[in-house]
């Protein structure tokens, strides 16, 4: 028990569906006769599918009001683990055995895990099922919380600046209030990073990733400029007082000064950038996005380590700096 604890307590850094795998393979080494594993999130007076383990489960999404006597529904009302002991206990095509448990935060039943088995053996183990459910019942909440937490951070656990939504976010209500203030925007991603990852490992990449953005934010100016992670390798900087112009000039020397870093590889690290600006090349946030990206790819089509700009009707130009 002290091993399975241990691997719901890692599974539970990683993800709420990795505790339920995990879960899912301890429940059947235990009775190896079960071949369908389901977890049900208690809404009310609907139990609905929230993951799934099995090929008898993949159409099954929810249980109706109605079905208030199969076995996840009444496991739920009485709040105690059952047996099946008639046919409408099942839910599952070709269930001839199942066990339903309930997971239970404080008085409240909040999901029932539900095994099912196709052969008419008797499924054993019960009690030794019903404490390993409701440790991973417990590990699944705290991987659900953190998930939670994730997707309203404001500031990416690994670099430091914003995360994606926060970015956006602050893109939108910038761009909301600018009135004729021009904005300008910088796409930059990491050349070759997949490569990096793949030749030195993820650890490597990480270092890549938070260099990267200590560079932008030593490129921003400070209360003025926003630089926030995209997702992946991408990050974008939203530079507020700067004319397009200047914002491109900016973005040479940001690709300077990357490809001039010490990362630690015998071979220098660059990035691709795009610039756009509102509201030349651009009259909302999203297309804003979409333009800087378009000219971050442009850059990427002409060899990489580019600056690349969005140029009206002429479509995307790179920027020759004078001295390359």
């Amino acid at each position: 028990m002290d091993e399975i604890f241990c691997a719901l307590v890692a599974a539970a850094r990683r993800s709420s569906d990795d505790v339920l795998f995990v879960l899912d393979r301890a429940v059947r080494r235990v009775e190896p006769a079960i071949d369908a594993t389901l977890l049900f999130d208690v809404r009310g007076a609907e139990l609905r599918r929230r993951w799934g383990h099995g090929v008898r489960t993949r159409h099954l999404a929810c249980l109706p009001k109605t079905a208030h006597e199969t076995l996840p529904s009444r496991c739920a009302l009485v709040a105690s683990p059952l047996e099946s002991r008639r046919s409408t206990d099942f839910v599952l095509p070709g269930d001839r055995r199942a066990i339903a448990v309930p997971l239970i935060a404080g008085d409240a039943v909040w999901a029932v895990w539900y095994a099912g088995c196709s052969s008419r053996v008797r499924l054993g183990g019960m009690q030794e099922i019903a404490s390993l459910v409701s440790c991973g019942g417990e590990a699944h909440l705290l991987a659900r919380e953190r998930e939670r937490d994730r997707d309203v951070a404001t500031f990416d656990a690994l670099t430091g600046v914003l995360t994606p939504r926060a970015f956006r976010s602050v893109l939108h209500d910038r761009i909301a209030s600018a009135g004729e203030q021009v904005l300008s925007l910088w796409f930059v991603d990491t050349d070759n990073f997949k490569q990096i990852n793949d030749e030195r490992g993820h650890a490597a990449g990480d270092a890549v990733l938070q260099r990267m953005a200590t560079l932008l934010r030593a490129s921003a100016v400070p209360g003025v400029d926003v630089v926030g992670r995209k997702g992946g390798d991408e990050f974008c900087m939203l530079l507020q007082e700067a004319r397009k112009m200047r914002a491109i000039e900016r973005a040479e020397f940001f690709r300077q000064e990357v490809r001039g870093a010490v990362f630690g590889f015998p071979f220098p690290v660059t990035a691709s950038v795009g610039v756009a600006s509102f509201p030349f090349d651009a009259g909302d946030a999203a297309t804003l996005l979409e333009t800087a990206d378009a000219a971050m790819y442009h850059a990427k089509r002409c060899g990489r380590d580019r600056v690349a700009y969005a140029a009206g009707g002429a479509g995307f130009a790179l920027y020759e700096y004078p001295m390359r």
